[in-house]
């Protein structure tokens, strides 16, 4: 059970490590063409586009720092919370490898909707950015339930 869980922990890992270089780049270029779209706004003498631009550019350097900063803080503070084993024999196993997963898989969620509200926010919509709040509250939620839901059924199944 435990090289299953390091084997599916490490892909997960991976995941998110591509997902967020790939966040990265696309941030950057975002940014750059949120630069010229002001300098070209600018330009033109077109004070709406300016603050537009910046506003996206802003957005883009909050969300790429909550991306990189905040969504780890948080998932490694809600996986301290988590129960680590809910008693002894294989529930204590299955405890652990359920924390985990649910830890990593929240992760992934998180990144995937601040890459949405990035990609949103670059071209200009506000829907998407919505949206993308939603499905981290609904990652942070999924964790909060599993952390009692795992003592819970320990208890039920009668582990030691």
């Amino acid at each position: 059970m435990t090289e299953a869980a390091s084997i599916l922990l490490t892909f997960l890992r991976e995941a998110w490590m591509a997902l967020a270089g790939v966040f990265l780049a696309f941030a950057l270029l975002a940014g750059m063409a949120q630069l010229l779209r002001v300098g070209s706004a600018g330009m033109l003498g077109s004070n709406l586009w300016v603050w537009q631009s910046v506003s996206a550019l802003l957005s883009i350097l909050v969300l790429g720092l909550f991306a990189f900063l905040g969504i780890p803080q948080v998932v490694r503070a809600l996986q301290d919370s988590l129960p680590g084993a809910g008693g002894c024999g294989p529930i204590s196993e299955l405890g652990a490898f359920a924390s985990g997963l649910i830890g990593a898989l929240a992760a992934l969620r998180m990144l995937k909707a601040a890459f949405a509200s990035a990609l949103s926010a670059s071209i200009g919509g506000a829907g998407a950015f919505a949206g993308a709040l939603v499905e981290s509250a609904e990652a942070l939620f999924g964790m909060l339930l599993a952390a009692a839901a795992i003592p819970l059924a320990a208890w039920f199944l009668g582990a030691c």
